[in-house]
């Protein structure tokens, strides 16, 4: 049976600059920045596995989080 396409992720401008500059931020904890620059990977159309192959986290952690941020 295949397995279905990630969910489409699109953000409105105003998101994209806050998540790029929550990613920027040196302040910003690790783990929030991490989360960050997963969403912007799945807005920018990157699939689980190839986020999971640029950040070094699993596809799982890719799905939760753009599950989350769809919820």
């Amino acid at each position: 049976m295949p397995k279905s396409a990630p969910a489409v992720l699109q953000l409105d401008e105003r998101e994209r600059r806050q998540l790029q500059q929550l990613v920027n931020r040196h302040g910003t904890p690790q783990q929030l920045a991490l989360r960050a620059s997963i969403i912007l990977l799945a807005d920018a159309g990157r699939n689980h596995r190839e986020i999971g192959r640029e950040l070094n986290i699993s596809r799982a952690m890719a799905r939760v989080w753009r599950v989350r941020w769809l919820a």
